[in-house]
């Protein structure tokens, strides 16, 4: 006979869901940085749609919290890569994005080790880069058909 201890507590997940992601935002918040941004015309539930036909999920549990984020997505990734005499394979193309009007976004993506494959590694930044999560979120974004535009040098916040 099998007892299945899941059915017997029933957890309650959405509420240990929404506890776990409060006490991320108290405890590793970090202001929202300035840089690399991809502009895209579109609201926050369009974007994160399309995206996620492009096979980018939902990653709020493995992130830190940016003041004001709307959209936090990643699509995992197998590349080996060696750096440092180190072999690593498991990636991830992140990104986050802050609504700037009723029909535009902002994202902020960035290519970095999986992190719960490389915990340290990725906290360290070993790997971290920008030019390649760009591209990663503009592929899905041309093969969704949405209108974007690159910016360097953007603040953490106001218009693209």
């Amino acid at each position: 006979m099998s007892f299945n201890l899941w059915k017997a507590i029933r957890v309650p997940f959405d509420a240990v869901s929404y506890g776990y992601r409060e006490l991320r935002k108290a405890l590793f918040t970090a202001p929202r940085p300035s840089g690399t941004y991809v502009v895209v015309a579109g609201t926050v539930d369009e974007v994160e749609a399309a995206l996620g036909r492009e096979s980018y999920a939902p990653n709020w549990e493995f992130s830190y919290h940016e003041r004001g984020e709307d959209l936090n997505l990643a699509r995992i990734e197998y590349e080996p890569r060696e750096i440092h005499d180190h072999e690593y394979v498991w990636w991830q193309a992140h990104v986050r994005g802050w609504r700037q009007s009723e029909e535009s976004i902002r994202l902020r993506p960035h290519y970095e080790l999986e992190p719960t494959e490389y915990d340290q590694d990725h906290i360290d930044g070993i790997g971290l880069d920008v030019t390649r999560g760009v591209e990663r979120v503009a592929e899905a974004l041309n093969a969704e058909g949405l209108h974007y535009e690159r910016y360097e040098n953007l603040p953490p916040g106001g218009e693209g």
